[in-house]
């Protein structure tokens, strides 16, 4: 029993100091974890207030490239203000931040294989930016770096360019060379073919096809899927080396389908959809007063409506045909010049391309009403009476010799100061049109040859020359009956030239209005047969050039070149098939920038004649030739002009279509020849990224 008791006792006195031990060792670990869980606290504290800084300094970097995309995309680049340092707040952090330029800006490079846009020119420019956020205290919390590269793209690098779904449909055979983009979907279908492919002989050793949206396979305007219809690929394989393999895009039955990105894949990359939308120029740029055309242009020529002006010793007229200012005012001097021009006879007789014909003038509307058998539903007039003349001057002449509405713009011999010539009917838009014509050649020429009183000839502060022409009136910023019209641009007389210097300049001329160009155009050295008796003999080299308007309409080299009393504008009125309209082979060499309607949705059956009809046709050009080569490039539709496609043949009487022998300039693969003011799209890529934490 004793024994027992002191076994128990001895047992207990153990498990308490066991116990006690154990509690020390609790209490030990508790005191730890007390004071990991306030250390771990105030990290958490710290690496929070790290994480913010971090942030408000990143929105530091990120403004601050977006900011120079800005600048590029205003076609300037960054100036000495815009690399001082920056300050914004992000919530109760100020972030500093600084941009730098990189020596050597710019560079012209290749955009490599593999990426987006391959083999497109592009002029690179390297840029390096900082941010440090600091706290409410001023400390410091957070500095990052980057490096950036801001590349312009020429949208005239590619055969075409959409804004809105692109329709490619052709009839007869056709073949696009070069870089096909869509910001929207894409619909190829052909009534025989359509080849999409390079051309290592040309320099373009390069196809991309893409679209912002879907590609289907068949129509838009119809569920029907026809033709045959081939893409190269980016592959190498099949004979001849060098030449990039093509892979066909079939039909599966007769209905329009959705080609899925599997089926893509096939092409390698040559072809894509649902690429990231494009940030590309909006269709205001071309805007008068606000554009950048209108604010950079070397010379605004306006025919302002409805404000009388005469030329010096000539008849007052309705309208009045100015130089502006950038700011929209009347540029006295200047004007004194342009009238100078307009009324200089002896050069009319001894150099102009179209002797007797006003190289600037104005085309009248006539006004209905007692005994003017003529208005917009009645086309046809002749009539001598004075009131049915806007400046109530009648067209008494012979029909050989009539200025106005009825036969010729010029007959080869009389001049005078009377600046209305022609008058023009589109049946299109179903209206008289009211419409400034410029010779482009006489221009160029006589600016020239009287020490460049107009412009430099010379300036290349914008890469060439950019001339703008307008139409001020009551509806000049609504659906309307006006528009701009260049002839005699056969050549285009300025030094140097595609081929000819390393460096040419060359012209864009840009219109708010309709667009429409009269003949051969920029042509270049062609084949004897493509050139017109009645054309300027000189030969010169084509120049870097562009046309850009609201649309674009073609007028063919045979609208000038007829006899008899139906004739140039008085042939518009005359029935398609009557002979009159006949047009004939024309060679245009310009990169275009116009407005194209957009195809309802749905197979409603509404359609906009796709990009085989982006130009704008109004004669029979029945087995004749539309030689061209530039870009097609649409940022949109039509602001001012409303006449749907309705086809072709007598139905509308709108045009019989030319024989196309259309392609990609590739001479536009190089940036030195590419027009001025090239319109482009700005592509920003992060290179290098580091970052530091306080």
């Amino acid at each position: 029993m004793t024994n027992r008791l002191r076994i128990d006792k001895s047992e207990r006195g153990a498990a308490l100091l066991g116990a006690v031990i154990a509690l020390v060792v609790l209490l030990s670990l508790a005191a730890v974890m007390a004071v990991n869980t306030t250390s771990d606290t105030r990290l958490r504290g710290a690496f929070g207030h790290t994480l913010t800084g971090f942030y408000a300094a990143e929105s530091g970097l990120n403004i601050g490239m977006a900011r120079f995309k800005n600048i590029f995309l205003d076609y300037n680049v960054p100036t000495v203000t815009d690399f001082l340092p920056q300050s914004l707040t992000v919530g109760d952090r100020t972030v500093a931040y600084s941009l730098s330029s990189r020596p050597g800006n710019p560079k012209a490079v290749v955009i490599p294989a593999g990426e987006m846009f391959a083999g497109v020119n592009s002029l690179q420019y390297s840029y390096a930016v900082s941010s440090t956020a600091s706290n409410i205290t001023g400390a410091a919390e957070a500095s990052l770096g980057a490096e950036f590269l801001v590349s312009y793209i020429p949208l005239f690098q590619f055969a075409a360019f959409y804004r809105n779904d692109l329709e490619i449909l052709p009839g007869p055979d056709m073949v696009l060379t070069g870089r096909v983009h869509t910001n929207g979907d894409l619909y190829l279908n052909a009534g025989s073919q359509l080849l999409i492919e390079d051309a290592p002989a040309l320099g373009v050793n390069t196809v991309q096809v893409s679209a912002g949206g879907d590609l289907y396979r068949g129509r838009k305007d119809s569920n029907a899927c026809e033709g045959l219809i081939k893409i190269d690929k980016l592959e190498d394989i099949l004979a001849p080396s060098g030449d990039l393999d093509p892979a066909e895009l079939p039909c599966d039955g007769t209905a329009t389908r959705l080609v899925p990105q599997s089926e893509l894949d096939a092409w390698q990359g040559s072809v894509r959809s649902r690429i990231e939308t494009i940030n590309i120029p909006e269709p205001d740029i071309i805007a008068k007063g606000s554009g950048v055309f209108w604010n950079k242009a070397d010379l605004r020529i306006v025919l302002k409506l409805d404000s009388p002006d005469a030329l010096p010793l000539g008849a007052t007229l309705a309208h009045s045909i100015e130089v502006q200012t950038a700011s929209g005012s009347r540029d006295i001097g200047r004007t004194a010049q342009l009238h100078s021009f307009m009324s200089d006879a002896g050069w009319n007789a001894a150099n102009s391309t179209y002797p007797g014909t006003m190289p600037i003038f104005y085309t009248d509307v006539p006004l209905s009403g007692p005994g003017c058998a003529c208005d917009d539903m009645t086309p046809v007039c002749f009539s001598a009476l004075a009131s049915c003349y806007r400046d109530g001057i009648p067209n008494t002449g012979p029909a050989s010799d009539a200025r106005v509405y009825a036969a010729v713009m010029g007959d080869g011999v009389n001049f005078d100061l009377d600046y209305r010539r022609g008058g023009f009917y589109n049946w299109r838009e179903g209206k008289w049109m009211l419409l400034l014509n410029i010779n482009m050649g006489d221009l160029l020429r006589w600016n020239q040859q009287n020490g460049d009183p107009l412009f430099s000839t010379t300036d290349a502060s914008q890469g060439g020359l950019v001339i703008y022409a307008s139409v001020e009136g009551p509806d000049s910023d609504n659906l309307n009956n006006y528009g701009v019209r260049v002839f005699g641009g056969a050549n285009l007389a300025i030094p140097g030239g595609i081929d000819v210097v390393a460096n040419p300049t060359g012209l864009t001329f840009v219109s708010d209005q309709a667009m429409y160009v009269l003949g051969d155009y920029n042509r270049g050295i062609v084949p004897a047969a493509s050139i017109q008796p009645w054309s300027d003999p000189a030969i010169l080299p084509r120049q870097p050039a562009a046309l850009i308007g609201d649309s674009i309409n073609i007028l063919s080299e045979g609208y000038w070149n007829c006899v008899g009393t139906s004739c140039r504008d008085a042939q518009s009125v005359t029935p398609l098939l009557g002979g009159a309209r006949n047009g004939a082979t024309t060679v245009i060499n310009a990169a275009f920038l116009g407005g194209v309607d957009t195809t309802p949705d749905g197979f409603v059956g509404s359609y906009n004649g796709g990009i085989e009809n982006y130009p704008r046709f109004h004669e029979t050009w029945t087995g004749n030739w539309l030689r061209y080569r530039g870009s097609f490039v649409s940022l949109g539709e039509p602001e001012h002009v409303g006449g749907a496609w309705c086809g072709t043949g007598s139905t509308c009487n709108i045009y019989d279509p030319p024989q196309r022998d259309w392609n990609f300039d590739t001479a536009f693969n190089d940036i030195a020849n590419l027009p001025p003011l090239t319109p482009r799209f700005t592509f920003l890529k992060q290179r290098i990224f580091a970052q530091e934490f306080k």
